[in-house]
Formats: structure tokens, sequence, C-alpha cells
């Protein structure tokens, strides 16, 4: 299996909120930086994934542009998906279509992208 790093860090640890209960992702993708490579990665992630719902994910919000209200920099992207747990979220992001050859390096070289997790209240 090739390396996931861009797209899942295994080595983080996660807080007990996140692992456990609900929890929302969000991605924020601030920037391109190379426009092929995002084409050819946007091909595969919008094409060939399966999607969130596919593990018990909701997607709650998404915009591509993002509209800002407040602070100095605009994102390409952003998307908001409330997980079950940690695992639903795990077996969305490792799924095969992204743990490919070459995948991550693709991804990596695509865009400049951000996710957090917010504990559901």
């Amino acid at each position: 299996m090739g390396s996931v790093s861009t797209l899942f860090d295994e080595t983080r640890e996660i807080p007990e909120a996140v692992r456990e209960g609900p929890f929302l992702s969000v991605f924020v993708a601030h920037n391109v930086v190379d426009p092929k490579a995002y084409e050819a990665y946007q091909a595969i992630s919008d094409g060939k994934s399966l999607k969130p719902s596919h593990f018990g994910g909701e997607v709650m919000g998404f915009s591509k542009p993002a509209f800002r209200f407040i602070g100095p920099e605009d994102a390409r992207a952003v998307a908001v998906i409330r997980w079950p747990n940690f695992a639903a979220f795990t077996a969305w992001r490792t799924q095969p279509v992204y743990a490919a050859e070459g995948v991550a390096d693709l991804h990596a070289a695509a865009e400049r992208e951000s996710v957090y997790f917010l504990p559901c209240i």
C-alpha cells in the first residue's frame, strides 16, 4: 500500500472526544499549488472515491469557493462533515482509492489543505 501521509496521519494523537463520539471534520483547501496535479487529484477524489455517507459521515456544509467574512486569507473550498466516530473518518480517509500508489504525493503537490476536528457539543 502507498503512503497516505498528506491524506491521513496515523501517528497523530487523537483526543478522546473525537475518537469515541460524534465530531465534525472541517477541511479547508487554502489554495492550489499545482493546477495540473489538482485537476488529476480532483478526478480521483471527486470521481472515484466513496463519499462520506458510505462510511456514516454526513456533509453538513460545503462551499467552493468559500465566502470569507473575516480574516486575510481566502479558502478555495471548505467542507464540514459530521462523523459518528473516528473509525468512520479513518475508513473514509484511508479507502483504497486514496491509499493507491502515488495518490498522497499527488495530493501534496496539488493543494495546501488543513483539516480540523471539532467535538460535537
